[in-house]
């Protein structure tokens, strides 16, 4: 078992994009698609708001930011290590 910031990532998957904003947690496939979504719905007034979180939601329902999810996505067998947009953080264009 494998242990990142907290985070137990042995056996877990990467579910969605997601961004936490004011204490919620919204889910979409990609940060753009929410951001977007969170503007049209009156949560705020543009896609990236102050103070915002970028991250995703675990199969299991746990947000993690994206260096965490990075590392959930290569031991899944979601991503391919060496072969993402960023080598340090995951972003929603990575997954298959």
């Amino acid at each position: 078992m494998i242990l990142i910031v907290g985070v137990v990532i042995a056996k877990m998957k990467i579910k969605c994009a997601a961004i936490r904003y004011n204490d919620k947690i919204y889910e979409g496939k990609s940060h753009a698609d929410i951001g977007y979504k969170m503007v049209r719905d009156g949560i705020c007034d543009r896609p990236y708001p102050s103070g915002d979180d970028q991250g995703f939601v675990t199969e299991c329902g746990r947000y993690v930011r994206r260096q965490p999810a990075l590392m959930i996505a290569i031991r899944s067998g979601q991503v391919e290590q060496g072969e993402t947009i960023n080598s340090r953080k995951l972003f929603s264009e990575d997954l298959k």
